[in-house]
């Protein structure tokens, strides 16, 4: 027979939910928060996001997690001790633990306010934590929940800068390539140029502590016989905490004004299509250690902090509020969006005995302060 938090992670999975297509599920969580689970002033906004909360007082503990997957439906099954199914690593799991988590001290007394918040659009532009962040919310520590395994506590997102740089030119016959500048090629220069100074600032042997970045589309070119006048590029950066986003834009700038500064090339132009600073949770910080503790108390052993090269909604929510945060969820990352991406059932469980053991961990730890 299957048990209710089971049961509850089988049906989110079942909903289908890519970005900006989250309503189904986020009705479902409004449903569930409000009748079954003894959620208070649950609501539904304009994006999808769902918001609700349990207990009182202080501390504020804001548990974020996204509904959203990747695209691509994938059938939900149980089979030898997993729950499979599209977002049952990233991140379904680690938002039912919360939500599972939260229920289950409401009627608790003196463990603060427990806010649980599931965003939409995570996978996409992070709509939905904007969104949120815009509204207001009032936290005094959070964690983001997304794979790290249940041993891992991630600590460490480098930042983002997407560019989209755009190069214009007379377009030509193919045949006289010398009455004009063949735009791709042009733009290509530019890239080359911008990769190089970034390969300069490597550490070696150290992927987070260096500037990494990676050409990721590409259009140009009209016809086999006319030499291509616009070209448009696509260009991801990683930025390590030792740096900011706005250094890296001046470099890049530098970059594309030393090649306009030369009168054979054309003009560029530049879109930033996103900008999020890399972000480090304070390692003294009382979530980090309210988390540590109920990973001793649960799993046995002292857990690793990581650092990961990509970038995650802990850094918004972080420079933002400018509060402790931290991010940790059950799952093997490396599942993620994957067609054999699944759950154990023995770790999604132990995951909610972890975060019910943080809230009562951090509001024993802020009391005796």
């Amino acid at each position: 027979m299957m048990n209710y938090e089971v049961g509850f992670l089988t049906e989110m999975l079942r909903i289908y939910s890519p970005s900006r297509m989250e309503r189904e599920l986020a009705l479902f969580l409004k449903d569930s928060m409000s009748k079954e689970l003894g959620f208070k002033n649950v609501f539904v906004d304009e994006v999808n996001n769902v918001v609700g909360e349990v207990g009182s007082g202080s501390p504020k503990l804001l548990l974020c997690g996204h509904m959203d997957t990747v695209p691509g439906y994938q059938p939900t099954r149980i089979s030898k001790g997993f729950i499979y199914g599209r977002g049952a690593c990233d991140a379904k799991s680690a938002l039912a633990s919360m939500i599972l988590a939260a229920s289950k001290v409401a009627d608790k007394q003196d463990v603060g306010k427990i806010i649980v918040a599931a965003v939409s659009d995570e996978e996409g532009n992070s709509l939905g934590l904007k969104e949120l962040l815009r509204r207001g919310i009032d936290a005094d520590y959070a964690i983001f929940g997304e794979p790290s395994g249940l041993d891992n506590i991630t600590v460490g997102y480098k930042g983002r800068l997407a560019l989209k740089l755009i190069c214009e030119t007379p377009s030509v016959h193919a045949s006289a390539p010398w009455m004009s500048e063949n735009a791709v090629e042009r733009l290509l220069e530019v890239w080359q140029a911008i990769k190089a100074s970034f390969a300069e600032k490597g550490v070696d042997g150290d992927r987070y502590r260096s500037i990494t970045s990676c050409l990721t589309k590409i259009r140009g070119g009209s016809s086999h016989n006319v030499m291509p006048g616009r070209c448009s590029i696509t260009v991801d950066i990683r930025i390590p905490p030792n740096y900011t986003t706005t250094q890296i834009l001046n470099n890049v700038k530098a970059i594309v004004g030393k090649f306009e500064r030369d009168l054979s090339f054309p003009k560029f132009e530049m879109q930033i299509l996103d900008q999020t600073e890399p972000f480090e949770a304070d390692r003294n910080s009382p979530i980090l250690r309210a988390l540590v503790r109920a990973i001793l108390k649960i799993r046995g052993k002292r857990p690793l902090l990581i650092n990961k090269t990509g970038t995650g909604d802990m850094n918004t929510l972080g420079t933002t509020l400018r509060i402790p945060v931290v991010t940790y969820g059950p799952g093997n990352p490396h599942l993620s969006h994957t067609r054999k991406e699944g759950i154990e059932i023995k770790e999604f469980l132990q995951s909610i005995e972890i975060f019910q053991a943080v809230i009562l961990e951090l509001a024993n730890l802020t009391r005796s302060k």
